[in-house]
């Protein structure tokens, strides 16, 4: 399963001042990237982020989040995702085609 997932500090919440925890993040990111749990990440210049990731479940998805070195300080807006694709497939197979 397919999640886009944007990210963004809590309201009136900001991480401590710490280059060592941005380092985990960047580094937690690095290793997402690499072993395929995210498909791209991107910080949003007006704030906060977004990243598609791949997860088996809910509650995977959950894991990979709460796994985060900034989640204690991030929420977060998580939309499902589904191949485009099939949904033009359904569409033209509803009107007849």
């Amino acid at each position: 399963m397919k999640f886009l997932v944007f990210s963004k500090y809590r309201t009136g919440q900001h991480p401590p001042e710490s280059a060592d925890l941005f380092q985990q993040a960047q580094d937690w990111i690095g290793a997402r990237l690499a072993d395929g749990t995210l498909d791209c990440a991107y910080n949003l210049p007006a704030g906060g982020g977004v990243a598609n990731v791949n997860a088996d479940s809910h509650e995977a998805l959950t894991e990979v989040l709460s796994s985060y070195p900034l989640q204690p300080w991030t929420s977060y807006e998580v939309h499902p995702l589904s191949d485009v694709r099939q949904v033009f497939d359904l569409a033209i197979k509803a009107f007849g085609g």
